[in-house]
């Protein structure tokens, strides 16, 4: 019986996706010049596409079966999950600090460089799903609200899954900053959703901004797109590299391991603090999300001097137990000696000062 209500679960969910997608999957026409010109776009499969194809591809259905019957006991924490609060005036300018961030959760982020903030992937909801009354719901609340930020001058977009752009924080952000940055297709998602278009910059891979004195660069990754289930790679993904004149940044969004983080290192690197996605992984999807171990390759691969793990901590997002990417990682940094900074949600980071990490969800695993 128990079986049986998993498996009309699953079906609920995947009807759910069919039926809430028309109003929020990507609307850009795939006859745009600028898309379908794109090195990474394929005109015999009208969409983009990786430069490794991916091998592993999963359904819908087979990976909502793989994550409904083949769950960790532990997949979402007992007690909640520690975060430091978080006041605008904590984001103010400090000269004393070239380069500042903070965790917001899952692979949301708060950089500042240049005096000015920039939000990364921002994921405010309480849950990433069509619908906010159904899906994976947050371990815990943003360490601020959406409308306690502090002064955003901009907002840089991996790619336009649930988990990293967001609908509802979109929506009240879109008069609050002045620039966006997205993927290749993503501009007319954007403005469906009220951002006006002069706000808007879509960059394929290799492609480069410079905003405010810090220059934005769009670098490949391993992964794909979609919104509903018509849209699938209509738009474009991507990883980060972010520079100014004495900070380099490298924020992976999602991926699998592939030899493009060793070109993007080649090309770009060395980067002072890699945002290195290790969570919500499964054999199943390996070609799309890294293993810790690859998460560890992809770290060097790039040439990167601190690791920071995001994509973990915030959603029950895969099979695994909620705490072990940050326990698997921690070991492995330790055994290559890599410097690892795990710090609680809502903790700022400030470059030159000394950074005090701690194994912070041991505390929370169950005896």
């Amino acid at each position: 019986m128990k079986r049986m209500k998993r498996l009309t679960l699953i079906l609920v969910v995947t009807i759910l996706f069919i039926t809430a997608c028309g109003t929020l999957m990507n609307k850009q026409s795939t006859d745009n010049k600028q898309l379908t010109s794109s090195p990474q776009y394929s005109e015999t499969k009208d969409k983009f596409d990786n430069a490794s194809p991916r091998t592993n591809k999963v359904g819908l259905f087979a990976a909502s079966k793989e994550y409904y019957f083949n769950k960790n006991s532990e997949s979402v924490p007992i007690t909640d999950i520690p975060v430091t609060p978080l006041l605008a005036e904590d984001f103010k300018p400090d000269p004393s600090a070239p380069f500042k961030f903070v965790r917001l959760g899952h692979s949301s982020l708060m950089i500042q460089l240049n005096g000015k903030n920039w939000l990364l992937d921002p994921v405010f909801s309480q849950r990433v799903s069509p619908v906010q009354w159904a899906g994976p719901k947050r371990f815990h609340e943003p360490p601020i609200s959406l409308d306690e930020l502090p002064e955003i001058e901009g907002v840089v977009i991996s790619h336009n899954h649930y988990d990293h752009l967001d609908h509802g924080s979109i929506r009240k952000l879109k008069d609050k900053v002045n620039h966006f940055l997205v993927p290749l297709g993503l501009s007319s998602t954007l403005t469906s959703w009220g951002v006006e278009p002069e706000k808007v910059t879509e960059l394929d891979w290799w492609d480069s901004i410079k905003l405010s004195g810090i220059e934005f660069t769009a670098t490949p990754s391993q992964h794909f797109s979609g919104r509903g289930l018509f849209d699938t790679d209509k738009t474009l993904w991507s990883s980060w590299a972010i520079k100014n004149d004495t900070t380099a940044l490298f924020f992976s969004g999602d991926s699998g391991y592939f030899d493009g983080f060793k070109t993007i290192g080649e090309k770009l690197g060395p980067f002072d603090y890699s945002f290195m996605e290790c969570g919500a992984y499964n054999k199943l999807w390996a070609d799309v999300h890294m293993m810790p171990e690859e998460s560890i390759q992809a770290f060097k691969d790039v040439k990167g001097k601190v690791m920071v793990p995001i994509h973990n901590g915030t959603f029950d997002l895969s099979t695994h137990a909620w705490f072990e990417p940050l326990e698997r990682i921690q070991s492995l940094a330790e055994k290559d000696n890599i410097e690892l900074l795990t710090p609680e949600m809502g903790q700022i980071v400030q470059q030159g000062k000394k950074q005090i990490s701690k194994p912070w969800w041991q505390a929370l695993i169950a005896e």
